[in-house]
């Protein structure tokens, strides 16, 4: 705060700045598909998560409106950074112009038309679009922080520089994934990915798309941001699908990224030997690494006071600088106990 700003005039500016300065980031005016010679239409503000299909399980009435939460909108509280989580429109929910109306409508209508077959291709094109929105947000990001914003200026100028030179590093391994992708929807390679694809015999109020960089395997074994130079940087994509009477989920790597399939085996073991503990692990997934994650009020409100304290100091210990990076993350949440089903939550 500064001066005598109090500490909700404090919050007021800082939100704005925020909005200000993810403003500057922002990109409108190209598509994601590589071939831009066959885009047709205006880019579209395309959902990376079917809106009127999965997200409309999700919503549900707060206050006479229709909402639903993710883990980045929330209140923050004098002594603590996530205080509370805010409730959002589900119309906002998992947007990004990511796509010419064209690629929006023909890449995806396999999976936006049928029901989820399990297929290389259903996979596949849940993955691409994963992958579309956190490279998009990256690039968005990238842009916001080399734009001088009120935003940037209150940045220690050791910090800036250190954010855009590790934003710069990434850029690289997004673009070589991307080129990967590129060359594989081409060429309908559907198979060039690894996958694990688990059906939850029962349907979840969560949905998640988002590539995640994990510090550790389940085991610990690290990768992702360590100072070991062979330690190569590892995009793995996940996605989380609530459906009428089940939830779908699929983590995907591309072949060739060694600790990226040592994560993935490592969690096939873990749901062969334990599939609860493969349910807290993929929860504590969500909660530390997918950014674009979203559930329903229902199952808010089923976390009860003392879930709920918790969800939100799991989360600010997620982006606090005392982290461990050297194990995999523990949560104490199992999103997808049976209690928190549509069904027993009582959610249409």
């Amino acid at each position: 705060m500064k001066g005598n700003e109090s500490f909700e005039e404090s919050k007021v500016n800082y939100r704005k700045a925020l909005a200000a300065f993810k403003n500057t980031g922002k990109i409108d005016d190209e598509c994601f598909y590589h071939d831009k010679s066959t885009c047709k239409g205006k880019i579209k503000l395309s959902h990376s998560i079917q809106r009127n299909g999965r997200l409309s399980i999700i919503e549900g009435d707060i206050n006479g409106n229709k909402q639903i939460y993710t883990f980045t909108d929330y209140e923050v509280g004098e002594t603590t950074q996530v205080m509370r989580l805010k409730p959002i429109g589900k119309g906002s929910a998992s947007t990004f112009f990511g796509f010419c109306d064209h690629h929006d409508t023909t890449l995806f209508s396999p999976i936006e038309n049928n029901k989820f077959d399990n297929s290389d291709k259903h996979c596949f094109l849940h993955t691409y679009r994963a992958f579309a929105h956190s490279y998009h947000r990256k690039k968005e990001e990238i842009k916001a922080y080399n734009t001088e914003s009120l935003f940037t200026e209150n940045i220690p100028i050791a910090d800036l520089y250190s954010f855009r030179n590790g934003l710069e590093l990434s850029k690289n391994d997004q673009l070589s994934a991307k080129n990967k992708l590129d060359s594989l929807i081409e060429n309908e390679e559907y198979n060039g990915l690894e996958y694990l694809s688990i059906i939850v015999p029962y349907s979840i109020p969560i949905a998640c798309s988002s590539q995640i960089s994990p510090f550790c395997t389940y085991s610990g074994k690290p990768f992702n941001n360590h100072s070991d130079a062979e330690k190569l940087y590892s995009i793995i994509m996940i996605t989380v699908l609530p459906d009428h009477d089940q939830t779908i989920i699929i983590l995907s790597c591309f072949p060739d990224d060694d600790l990226g399939m040592v994560f993935l085996d490592e969690l096939d073991q873990l749901y062969d030997k334990e599939v609860t503990l493969f349910y807290r692990a993929i929860s504590a997934i969500l909660i530390n690494y997918a950014e674009n994650t979203f559930f329903a009020p229902a199952l808010w409100n089923a976390l009860g006071v003392s879930g709920q304290k918790n969800l939100c100091k799991e989360l600010e210990y997620s982006t606090s600088e005392h982290i461990d990076i050297n194990c995999f993350p523990k949560s104490n949440i199992n999103f997808f106990n049976k209690k928190f089903s549509t069904n027993e939550l009582r959610i249409k």
